[in-house]
């Protein structure tokens, strides 16, 4: 049987080299990236701007028949008869989960805050109520124009990860408390898009409408790793800074987008759009205790889109739509999340494409003053959150990549609003998209002018 004097020397050992495991592991990952740029995934939702889409579930490729669809589907400003301008505020509420504490290996010590079992995520809340798009419309009998500008992303994440647990082996040795650093981090990215748009009128039946969007990106984030306090089992210690990240960039890109409206018959119209990606450059420093400092290049890219859609009147007072949409959501991904891994993962990170399904419903009731309007939709969003695929080795990197991404799960939203036109020149509209960890509301506002 070990003596007291033997037991507290193993048990200096054993926290010697835990400790020593620690720290090679945290010069690693910081080195890396791992868990620190990439340790929130990125989720966006490219919705079409306009409360009256929002409210009929983003079904509104072949609808496209306010100012919004100078976007959405320009062929759709044929449909405007008077020149108007066409104002929206948006309400956005997202929660992105990220890892933030928890016991991913080993076995549980209930020392300090190793008390967790499993990997646990904490959210990180990004709301805002925003000028969201602003257009103008000029129509003629055969060609309309159209000028607006358009908030594409604005997303904003603030966040501190205590750091989770895990089992390594460190020299030969089975290491049970192995610790990554505590996280603090904050990310700001906007893309703002000013855009024109034409559109002409082939005949009764077909149009056809191009634009062209100049995306003004930006992107602020700042990202460090702590020590702990206790060495390895308390809280996060903000006098122990071992590594800094930084990202800027500002940059200025082009796309276009097209689209095209068939009516097959004065009940059933049809349309298909198409809208470039782009991309932009930005600037990241990594800088690690004892080791020199790096600069590199990323880039991020937004999706290409590409949809169909129609539109159905039942009856004079109501009417159907559906969507499809494949969103090239893997752009993302390559020289942007791929670009914050440890090269040795890259092939086994990813973002989906996605395959949306829009569907709405309005309802008009022709028998009350200014004919109001009743809107409600809902649409399938798949998963488009960064995956990882393991390796099956079950190392610390490949347990730990596994909890950071875990991916997303595909969710229904739902989506409801109303139209009240307040008399031939004025229209307001209302619409809200809602599931369990994004929200939006709409208000939106046209004024027409003329007779």
């Amino acid at each position: 049987m070990a003596t007291p004097i033997v037991e507290k020397r193993l048990c200096r050992v054993t926290l010697s080299i835990s400790v020593a495991a620690a720290l090679t592991l945290t010069a690693l990952s910081a080195r890396a990236q791992t868990g620190q740029t990439a340790q929130i995934p990125l989720q966006f939702d490219f919705l079409n701007p306009g409360a009256r889409s929002l409210a009929l579930g983003s079904a509104f490729i072949a609808v496209a028949d306010d100012a919004t669809a100078a976007f959405t589907n320009p062929a759709g400003l044929m449909f405007l008869i008077r020149p108007e301008v066409s104002a929206e505020f948006r309400y956005r509420r997202l929660e992105t989960p990220f890892l933030s504490a928890g016991r991913i290996s080993g076995v549980v010590t209930n020392i300090g805050q190793d008390t967790l079992d499993g990997a646990r995520y904490a959210p990180s809340l990004d709301s805002a109520l925003r000028p969201y798009f602003l257009s103008g419309v000029f129509p003629r009998r055969r060609w309309a124009v159209s000028a607006y500008r358009h908030e594409l992303v604005r997303q904003e994440n603030d966040f501190a990860a205590n750091g989770t647990f895990q089992e390594v082996n460190f020299a030969g040795f089975v290491i049970n408390n192995s610790r990554q650093r505590g996280l603090i981090g904050s990310r700001k990215i906007t893309i703002d898009n000013y855009g024109g748009a034409v559109a002409y009128r082939f005949n009764e039946a077909l149009s056809a409408g191009i634009g062209v969007s100049i995306y003004r990106f930006n992107i602020t984030s700042d990202f460090a790793t702590y020590g702990h306090e206790d060495i390895i089992f308390g809280p996060i210690d903000l006098d122990d800074r071992s590594s800094t990240t930084t990202q800027r960039g500002t940059a200025t890109n082009t796309g276009v987008n097209t689209g095209i409206l068939w009516t097959i018959q004065p009940r059933i119209r049809v349309g298909a759009v198409f809208r470039q990606g782009t991309s932009f450059d930005f600037t990241q420093v990594d800088a690690v205790l004892g080791l020199p400092t790096t600069t590199e290049i990323g880039r991020f890219q937004t999706p290409h889109v590409i949809g169909g859609g129609v539109r159905v009147e039942a009856t004079e007072q109501l009417t159907f739509a559906v969507d499809y949409d494949r969103v090239a959501y893997s752009r993302l991904n390559q020289d942007y999340i791929t670009f914050q891994v440890p090269p040795s993962a890259v092939s086994r990170v990813g973002i989906p494409d996605g395959n949306e399904v829009h569907g709405g419903i309005e309802y008009v009731v022709t028998n009350l003053a200014h004919t109001p309007a009743i809107r409600a939709g809902a649409w399938y969003d798949p998963d488009h959150a960064v995956h990882y695929a393991t390796d099956g080795t079950g190392s610390p990197e490949d347990v730990l990549l596994s909890a950071i991404f875990p991916g997303g799960e595909s969710v229904v939203h739902y989506s409801a609003g109303v139209g009240l036109p307040i008399s031939s020149q004025f229209e307001f509209n209302a619409g809200a998209d809602f599931t369990k960890q994004r929200r939006y509301v709409s208000f939106s506002i046209v004024a027409r002018f003329g007779k």
